[in-house]
């Protein structure tokens, strides 16, 4: 099993969204699970609740995508109707539309070549309670439905949100408050799901090639690193380089799964293999 996830600074717009079929060609003979950031800027949007903004912006990749205009329509009254907004009750619910939207968007996508199914993030993350002072909620536990696990013995491709989990209850008959991971938080739900599904691998796309020992885009003298071990990946991410969070390194190195992190847009390229 892989778990491949793809950021918001990769899935922008509908050119780049493009590039996702293409690259899950490279992993045809494994069954994978894709972990999504919300598409571009989405969640700076929802935080400020520009939604007359978002439903232009969503509306715009659907329609190059070539989505019928049924679809389009379905899927922003779904998100983004009046009765849907006044419903949402918190800061959570809300910053959330973004990542159920876009895996939406990515199923339809893939549906039409690929077999997948969406599988709610929601449903398998769970956090301790809300702090309304970090706008995020401490990790708790992780664990996939009983009735999904055969579908992870399938060579199917199973589509789910990073970012998004919810508050455990102890009483699973009580209804869960949606929460999230905080902000930059994908990386660490991919490899909470990759601790659970028992992934050989996970690989992170970004917009830059790998782990650098600083910013790339900033420093033109920035050391690129092939291999590195999880120790030393910590030490230079916990420092100055956030392109993985030191969260998402001590979760792979735990569950001893290896991390590759990978340019979107060149497949070919190697990137940085993180290993025990």
């Amino acid at each position: 099993m892989k778990v491949l996830k793809f950021g918001g600074g990769c899935l922008k717009d509908a050119n780049s969204i493009r590039l996702l079929p293409k690259i899950l060609k490279f992993y045809e003979s494994f069954p994978c699970l894709i972990v999504l950031s919300a598409f571009g800027k989405s969640t700076n949007l929802l935080e400020i609740s520009k939604f007359e903004s978002l439903i232009k912006f969503y509306t715009s990749i659907m329609n190059n995508l070539k989505f019928d205009k049924s679809k389009v329509d379905k899927i922003i009254e779904k998100y983004f109707s009046k009765k849907n907004l006044n419903s949402l009750t918190s800061y959570s619910e809300r910053v959330s539309i973004g990542e159920l939207i876009s895996s939406e968007i990515i199923f339809e996508l893939l549906k039409i070549q690929h077999d997948c199914i969406i599988l709610n993030a929601y449903d398998c993350i769970f956090t301790e309670k809300w702090k309304d002072e970090y706008n995020c909620a401490p990790f708790h536990s992780a664990s996939l439905p009983l009735n999904w696990r055969s579908n992870f013995t399938k060579k199917k491709i199973i589509i789910t949100q990073g970012f998004i989990a919810s508050e455990f209850k102890n009483n699973i008959t009580t209804k869960t408050k949606l929460t999230t991971l905080g902000r930059e938080g994908s990386d660490y739900s991919a490899a909470i799901f990759g601790s659970i599904v028992n992934a050989d691998e996970v690989i992170l796309y970004k917009d830059v090639k790998g782990i650098f020992d600083k910013d790339p885009k900033k420093n033109l003298d920035a050391i690129f690193f092939e291999n590195l071990t999880y120790d030393e990946a910590y030490n230079i991410c916990n420092k100055n380089n956030t392109v993985v969070h030191p969260k998402t390194l001590k979760h792979l190195q735990k569950h001893k799964i290896k991390l590759r992190v990978k340019l979107f847009c060149q497949e070919d390229l190697h990137g940085t293999t993180v290993t025990l």
